[in-house]
């Protein structure tokens, strides 16, 4: 940094600088060194779920999840209903959005099924697991012009669009059962659901908590919509649930 005590010696490598030049560049440099930009704010999205009072799965393993580029990142990003992105710079979830979705749902499936996630906890096989691979085509923050209020307020929803898939895996099913013999071996089922659904954002007051908090509300859903297509793969059912279609 050009100090005071060394300005001399600037100006004598720079003769064409004057000296009133020399001081505005050092007040312009002590400004520059002093300024600092805002603390950025953190957010986690841990669902909150309710235990199921029984369940037969022990093992599950969550796959990293699919979710867009424009939205896998650790700023917040808003959609207007133009279709135009406004990332929040300073309004942050605490890992890339894809991240603390994969991780959301890791907890909140362990917590609902009594179950570990041999993904995260390095579990070696030789149980039955079931694998879950999510999708998600939408989990955006859209933010609207509410054409009723006549402050041209603005309101915010949660449009979530995700799909997955539950593979049962039996280590100790055999390839092929021998003839003759009954079958009572459940098979390695594998089932493919999806779900879209849209959750409004009623703002108290803090903008972007209302919304995290609506997020959470929105990954719990997913949650529990996965956690009923698994118990249905383990029973070997067909999985009955609002706005959830399984094949």
């Amino acid at each position: 940094m050009i100090n005071k005590k060394n300005s001399s010696h600037f100006l004598s490598y720079f003769p064409q600088f004057s000296r009133a030049s020399c001081g505005l560049l050092l007040t312009v440099v002590g400004l520059s060194g002093c300024s600092s930009s805002p603390t950025p704010n953190y957010y986690s999205l841990t669902p909150t779920v309710k235990p199921l009072v029984s369940s037969n799965v022990r093992v599950i393993e969550v796959l990293p999840v699919g979710l867009p580029d424009r939205l896998n990142r650790a700023p917040m990003v808003l959609q207007d209903s133009n279709g135009k992105s406004h990332i929040l710079g300073n309004e942050r979830w605490t890992s890339t959005l894809g991240a603390e979705l994969r991780d959301g749902l890791s907890a909140g499936l362990q917590q609902k099924l009594g179950a570990v996630d041999r993904y995260s906890s390095g579990m070696t096989g030789g149980k039955v697991s079931y694998r879950i691979a999510t999708d998600f085509s939408r989990f955006d923050i859209l933010e609207r012009s509410n054409t009723r209020s006549l402050m041209g307020a603005m309101s915010q929803d949660i449009e979530v669009a995700v799909a997955w898939i539950i593979k049962r895996d039996d280590p100790a099913r055999p390839l092929n059962q021998p003839t003759g013999v009954q079958n009572t071996v459940v098979p390695n089922r594998q089932l493919s659901c999806r779900m879209a659904f849209t959750n409004s954002v009623r703002t108290d007051g803090n903008k972007i908590v209302d919304i995290v908090n609506v997020s959470k509300q929105s990954l719990s859903q997913v949650v529990e919509a996965i956690a009923a297509s698994v118990i249905a793969t383990e029973a070997n059912t067909p999985v009955v649930m609002e706005s959830v279609t399984c094949a």
